[in-house]
């Protein structure tokens, strides 16, 4: 299965990994943590909340942090929206989608 990141969504994770490593020392540990949500996503990616048509969340456990995606079976390939923060404005990401063909 092809897991992609949208453009801002890589920035987001990119941010992310760097805050948690200069604030707290675990951007090590944030990357490891992206990386397993990708293979539970990836193992059972229908298994997830819908939250929108076509769009689900994973939510992550130890580190603050929503995974928005869309799985397409057609393509066997996953693209991933948002890497979003639970304490920024809800929804933010929803204009970056689009259906999959």
């Amino acid at each position: 299965m092809t897991t992609v990141f949208e453009k801002e969504a890589l920035e987001e994770y990119r941010d992310a990994a760097r805050y948690s490593q200069t604030r707290f020392a675990l951007g090590h540990e944030f990357v490891e943590a992206v990386r397993e949500s990708l293979g539970a996503i990836s193992q059972s990616p229908t298994r997830f909340q819908l939250v929108r048509e076509n769009i689900r969340v994973f939510r992550m456990r130890r580190f603050p942090f929503n995974l928005f995606y869309q799985y397409s079976p057609e393509h066997d390939s996953i693209i991933i929206y948002a890497v979003a923060h639970h304490a920024r404005r809800p929804d933010y990401w929803r204009k970056r989608t689009s259906p999959l063909e």
